[in-house]
C-alpha cells in the first residue's frame, strides 16, 4: 500500500467514524448547561432563583428516545431548580402532513407521560406551546400538560413569591403559529417588578412591546443549528434574530435580553459540536457600574 493509499484509507475511516458519532451517538448525548442572568432590580430574596428549561423534547427523534428523555428527566431534577419549564415541541410532526402528525403525537405523549411526571420543583412545572405541538390538535397537547400538573402559559404569567419579593414568569404563544402578547403575558404586573418571558421561537422576542418591562426572554427552537462549522457557525437555524454564531447562547442582536438552549431532542438523528442539554438558569442582581 502506497503513502496516499494509506492516507486516503485513514481519511475515508475517519469520515465513517465522524458520520457514526454524529448520528448514532452524538444526538443522544446530553449536558447539564448552567448560566447566569443578570436582573436589574432583583430582590435579594430572589437571588440565586433557578429554572430548568427542557426545550425540544421531540420524542421519537433518536433511536433510544425513552433514554434520552429519562436522562433529561435526571438532569433536571439533579439541578434542584426552584421550577421546570417545558418550552414546547414535545414530539415529532410535520406541517404538511397532519395524518402522521397526529400518529406520532398520539405514540409519544402517553410514553412520555412516565418520566415527565417524576419531575419535581418547588414551584413546579409551567409549559408552553411550540410550532410542531400545533400540528395536529394543540387542545391534546394542552391537555395532556395539564395532566402532568403542568401550568400551561398561553399568552399569560405566574407570579412567583419569596417574602415580600415577586417575580414574574410570562409565556407567549407559538411565533409562527400564534399571536404573541406583546407584554409577554405579563401586562397586570406592576412595572417594577422583574420578569421572564417564555418563547418557544427565538423572533418572538423581537414581537414584544419596546415599552413592556423584559428583563429577559428564554427561548429554544433553533436546536443550536444541530451542525456548527468551525468558523461558519450553524448554516440551518429557522429564527431570523438568530445569526451563524448565535443559533444557541445569547443573541447579541436581540431587542432584549435572549438566551437560546440547544434544546434536548432532534427531529433529524444528527448533531454535530452542537450537544443537547438542559439549561439551568439562574437569576442573579445586576451589577450597577460604580461611578468614574
Amino acid at each position: 500500500m502506497t503513502l496516499w493509499n494509506a492516507i486516503a484509507l485513514l481519511a475515508a475511516l475517519a469520515i465513517v467514524i465522524g458520520a457514526a458519532h454524529a448520528i448514532l451517538i452524538a444526538p443522544t448525548a446530553l449536558r447539564l448547561t448552567r448560566i447566569d442572568a443578570p436582573i436589574d432590580g432583583l430582590a435579594p430574596e430572589l437571588e440565586g432563583y433557578s429554572l430548568a428549561i427542557l426545550s425540544d423534547l421531540h420524542y421519537g427523534g433518536t433511536l433510544a428516545p425513552a433514554s434520552l428523555l429519562s436522562r433529561t428527566v435526571t438532569l433536571a431534577n439533579e439541578s434542584e431548580p426552584d421550577i421546570i419549564v417545558l418550552l414546547g415541541d414535545y414530539a415529532l410532526s410535520h406541517s404538511h402532513l397532519p395524518r402522521l402528525s397526529r400518529l406520532l403525537y398520539r405514540w409519544a405523549l402517553p410514553k412520555m407521560t412516565g418520566a415527565l411526571n417524576t419531575l419535581h420543583a418547588p414551584d413546579g412545572l409551567i409549559a408552553i406551546l411550540g410550532n410542531h405541538d400545533y400540528d395536529d390538535d394543540v387542545a391534546i397537547v394542552i391537555e395532556w400538560l395539564r395532566g402532568l400538573r403542568a401550568t400551561v402559559l398561553v399568552n399569560e404569567c405566574v407570579t412567583v413569591r419569596r417574602g415580600a419579593a415577586l417575580l414574574g414568569i410570562g409565556g407567549v404563544d407559538d411565533f409562527t403559529h400564534g399571536g404573541i402578547d406583546p407584554d409577554g403575558g405579563c401586562a397586570s404586573l406592576p412595572p417594577e417588578v422583574p420578569r421572564i418571558v417564555l418563547s418557544h421561537h427565538p423572533d418572538g422576542a423581537c414581537e414584544l412591546s419596546p415599552r413592556a418591562r423584559v428583563d429577559l426572554v428564554i427561548a429554544g427552537h433553533t436546536h443550536g443549528g444541530q451542525v456548527v462549522l468551525p468558523l461558519l457557525g450553524a448554516p440551518m437555524r429557522h429564527c431570523s434574530v438568530c445569526d451563524a454564531h448565535s443559533a444557541s447562547g445569547w443573541v447579541p442582536r436581540a431587542p432584549v435580553p435572549l438566551y437560546v438552549t440547544t434544546g434536548a431532542g432532534v427531529v433529524v438523528p444528527l448533531r454535530v459540536n452542537c450537544p443537547g442539554e438542559v439549561l439551568l438558569v439562574r437569576l442573579v442582581r445586576a451589577q450597577r457600574p460604580g461611578p468614574r
